[in-house]
């Protein structure tokens, strides 16, 4: 892949664009590209194996409960990096990383990961700043889960992927992902009947439809309005 090309990608995501240019230019020489088709990249008990950005495509990021139930998934976007954390703490990752189609990945092996954040203190913390911004983001959406109807949650999380994920159509903006009822309930923190009863109010009001693995929005301005409301849960 052209270099300018892939430092384009990357830098769609602040952390990197914000980036010292010998670092940044670091980055890109010492990674890989990788191609990976509907396969797992890591699992959840996988031990660390560098730092991975996504070029292309997409890559789905699962949790499960001990019954075996997904309790966390996202859909990395590019531009996401993922497996920052285990690279620095050295523990398994955590959650499994599932590449959703054809996907182009840029990997820094563990190697040499290391002997990056080795030179410098600012190379070091520069990885640690991503670590804080992931958690400022996690923290946020707990935030959001816990204070926020439902109803909300679920447009908040449809504008998100809309605007990383949505193409364009006659019929509307449509999100096609995979996405099941149950993965829309699992990312918003609801039960499989609560989803069923949102997605029908958003159908009934012209806002969106569901089909199989898909979502249309219709009215992208009523998705906005309902994920900026501030009104909690009571």
């Amino acid at each position: 892949m052209n270099k300018a090309v892939l430092k384009a990608v990357l830098r769609k995501n602040k952390w990197f664009a914000g980036l010292p240019p010998s670092l940044a230019d670091s980055i890109l020489r010492l990674g890989r590209i990788r191609n990976a088709d509907d396969s797992l990249i890591y699992s959840a008990s996988d031990s660390r194996d560098g730092v991975i950005a996504l070029v292309s495509g997409q890559v789905r990021l699962t949790s499960f409960s001990l019954s075996g139930n997904p309790s966390f998934l996202l859909i990395s976007s590019p531009g996401s990096w993922i497996g920052v954390t285990s690279a620095l703490d050295g523990r398994p990752y955590g959650y499994d990383a599932f590449a959703i189609g054809k996907a182009v990945l840029f990997h820094v092996s563990q190697e040499r990961f290391e002997a990056l954040i080795n030179e410098s203190n600012e190379y070091y913390s520069a990885f640690v700043r991503m670590v804080c911004d992931h958690l400022r983001v996690s923290m946020q959406n707990l935030i959001i889960l816990r204070n926020r109807r439902p109803l909300h949650r679920l447009a908040q999380e449809l504008q998100r992927l809309s605007e990383r994920h949505g193409r364009q159509t006659k019929k509307g903006l449509v999100i096609d992902l995979r996405l099941s009822q149950e993965d829309l309930a699992v990312m918003i923190g609801v039960g499989r009947q609560t989803i069923n009863r949102l997605l029908k109010s958003l159908e009934q009001d012209g806002i969106a439809t569901t089909r199989y693995a898909s979502v249309t929005i219709h009215d992208l301005k009523a998705i906005e309005r309902l994920s900026s409301s501030e009104e909690a849960e009571s």
